[in-house]
């Protein structure tokens, strides 16, 4: 999965959980303290990032910050596995 794909999918996501929040969703916006994550959709975007990834995704409280930014999830999780193939 490329990088724009993930951000696509990811903005996709995004907007069905919060079509009220208005303005774009760029890789380094703060998802959190714009209001499009909160606790429960941070269990919904572990779970689309395994559908996507093919894999299971462990987090630790290290790796809680990759989720405040699109481009944290894909550095953390996505792009590692790039690099391994």
């Amino acid at each position: 999965m490329t990088e724009d794909e993930l951000y696509d999918r990811l903005r996709a996501f995004l907007r069905e959980r919060r079509p009220d929040l208005p303005g774009e969703i760029e890789p380094g916006t703060q998802l959190w303290q714009a209001g499009y994550l909160d606790s429960f959709g941070l269990i919904e975007a572990i779970a689309l990032l395994e559908e996507l990834t093919g894999h299971p995704i462990e987090v630790g409280a290290d790796d809680l910050p990759s989720f405040f930014t699109m481009e944290g999830m894909f550095q953390r999780f996505v792009a590692p596995d790039a690099a391994t193939r």
